[in-house]
């Protein structure tokens, strides 16, 4: 197997595969050192998003209307730099363990005030996606380990084609909505949006297990022990992009029991 959702973390393991980025000493990556490298940059941006939380709230109990615009302008903002990091590590790996730092950081700070945000409008939303998000990854660890910590190539092909082909689904829907109104109706629907939040839930759990899956190849590979930041990263977010999903859909599923 040697697909993944990270370019740059399928190109490493590849390259680890024919021996371009094999360790030339014993100085290899493996599972535990890259397991608290992941753990690191997980509580870096978890830090990053209860403090951006913590100063919304602040602004917003204050009423200092000037800061909080400031904030929001400054996180609308933070996007560029975090696709520019993105293409940087893509391109090349070994900066990943210093940029990868930098990305959770700034991502953290856009998860926090999305997630006080829904929070103050459903109380307690960002706790149980959080919850979530370590139930899921706990369940996908299990399930890793259970298949013998392996993961078959057919099924990271149908979990990326299968993914990438929503995603076109999606905003071609979206784009139709704004010239066709049957395109309107049907993406404006509630359920429609529920089910597709939840398809997004779950490929987003099957995505930590291809992760899981490519670090172990990095080890078996002999990979250079400076990639294990780079597979830390790929994992790390994958588990952002999970957490915004069930956050998300968590939302939708209180919208429509207030419906009802």
């Amino acid at each position: 197997m040697t697909l993944d959702g990270n370019p740059s973390l399928r190109r490493v393991v590849k390259g680890s595969k024919d021996g371009r980025y094999s360790a030339v000493d014993e100085n290899t990556v493996s599972m535990k050192s890259m397991a608290w490298k992941s753990v690191l940059l997980c509580v870096v941006t978890i830090i990053s998003a209860v403090a951006s939380a913590m100063l919304l709230f602040h602004f917003i109990d204050t009423g200092n209307d000037g800061a909080l615009t400031t904030l929001l302008v400054i996180l609308a903002i933070s996007a560029i730099p975090l696709i520019i990091i993105s293409f940087i590590i893509m391109f090349v790996p070994k900066t990943a363990g210093v940029l990868g730092f930098v990305y959770c950081i700034l991502e953290g700070l856009v998860m926090g005030v999305v997630s006080a945000l829904f929070d103050l409008i459903i109380p307690g939303v960002a706790l149980m996606a959080f919850l979530g998000t370590c139930l899921v990854f706990l369940v996908s660890w299990a399930v890793f380990r259970l298949l013998g910590q392996r993961v078959s190539g057919n099924f990271v092909k149908f979990v990326l084609i299968s993914f990438i082909s929503l995603v076109l689904l999606e905003g071609l829907g979206y784009l139709l909505s704004l010239f066709v109104p049957v395109f309107e109706a049907v993406m404006s629907n509630i359920w429609i949006q529920l089910g597709i939040s939840a398809v997004m839930v779950l490929w987003a759990s099957f995505m930590i297990l291809v992760d899981l899956n490519n670090m172990k190849r990095l080890e078996e590979y002999g990979a250079d022990k400076q990639y294990e930041w780079l597979a830390a990263f790929s994992l790390v977010t994958t588990l952002m992009w999970l957490y915004l999903e069930i956050l998300e859909l968590l939302v939708k599923v209180f919208m429509i029991a207030k419906k009802d």
